[in-house]
C-alpha cells in the first residue's frame, strides 16, 4: 500500500480531530443547554480543521 496524505502527515490527523471537535462542541451545545455562542465556536473550529485538512492535503500533493 502507498503512503497516502492520511496515513504519514500528522497535519491530516490534527486537521481531522479539530474538525470532530468542533462538530461534539456545537452538539453539546445544543443539547445539554450550554451557552449559545459556543455553538459558532464550534462550527468555526470544524471549518477550520476542514480548511487546515485541505490546505495540507495541497502541500502533500505539490510535493508528491
Amino acid at each position: 500500500m502507498a503512503p497516502s496524505y492520511l496515513t504519514r502527515s500528522r497535519l491530516a490527523w490534527v486537521s481531522l480531530l479539530a474538525v470532530v471537535a468542533g462538530l461534539a462542541l456545537t452538539f453539546l451545545a445544543t443539547a445539554t443547554g450550554l451557552p449559545r455562542w459556543l455553538i459558532p465556536v464550534g462550527y468555526f473550529t470544524a471549518l477550520g480543521g476542514a480548511a487546515l485538512l485541505f490546505i495540507g492535503w495541497l502541500m502533500w500533493k505539490s510535493r508528491r
